[in-house]
């Protein structure tokens, strides 16, 4: 017999494709060739803060699929990508990291740990009004 308790074991290093297929699907697309992540213009209308997680959760999709070799980012790479300021962008990262634990800084890089994919699905579904 199996064990039910199983259901409840996921691995942190595995991303569920899935979800975060469907998390993206309307956000970004991911160029093969050039390995980059574009906001479509339904992400380009998101808050500021919204199109990083977005961002950070395109290139977390594009790793998975081996696209990019490494998922986290530095802030002055990110705001290249995204056309922003970096002072501004650097506040955002902090609060995404530190206050409210949707990112995870090591070493000065930036990415979506896989436990935070459900929880910025709920903030994204609700910022387009997709909320179930």
């Amino acid at each position: 017999m199996a064990e039910p308790l199983e259901k409840l074991v996921i691995s942190g290093v595995d991303v569920d494709r899935e979800l975060l297929a469907t998390t993206l699907m309307n956000l970004v697309r991911i160029d093969k060739d050039k390995g980059e992540i574009r906001l479509t213009l339904e992400a380009i209308w998101l808050p500021k803060k919204l199109q990083i997680l977005v961002y950070l959760m395109g290139r977390k999709a594009a790793t998975a699929l081996g696209i990019l070799p490494d998922e986290p980012i530095a802030p002055k790479d990110l705001a290249l990508k995204l056309g922003r300021g970096g002072s501004a962008l650097r506040g955002q990262l902090a609060t995404l990291s530190e206050k409210e634990h949707l990112v995870k800084n090591e070493a000065g890089k930036y990415w979506v740990p896989n436990y935070a994919v459900e929880q910025v699905k709920a903030l994204l579904e609700k910022a387009t009004g997709k909320e179930k």
